[in-house]
């Protein structure tokens, strides 16, 4: 899966965690924002090796936060589908 793909994903993530009326810290938003820059920055120069780490850096931190948070408030049947879809 592509880091664009991987973004909608959290994304999708972030939503549903508004819809349940949890908040997300402004770090982990700002991460997800970074996260999408530098995948607008890997499209248009995908030389730049450190540009692809750092988008895997921010996307790691948005995952792990909402994964952890999601298991304090949302079915496990919806966090594994999640997980797959991550993961494909």
């Amino acid at each position: 899966m592509g880091y664009l793909a991987v973004w909608k994903v959290l994304e999708e993530m972030v939503i549903e965690f508004r819809k349940k009326g949890l908040s997300v810290p402004a770090a982990v938003l700002n991460d997800l924002k970074s996260a999408r820059t530098m995948i607008k920055i890997i499209n248009i120069d995908a030389s730049r090796g450190e540009t692809a780490q750092k988008a895997e850096e921010y996307l790691g931190n948005v995952e792990s936060y909402l994964v952890t948070e999601a298991q304090k408030g949302f079915a496990p049947e919806c966090i594994d589908a999640w997980l797959r879809r991550l993961e494909e």
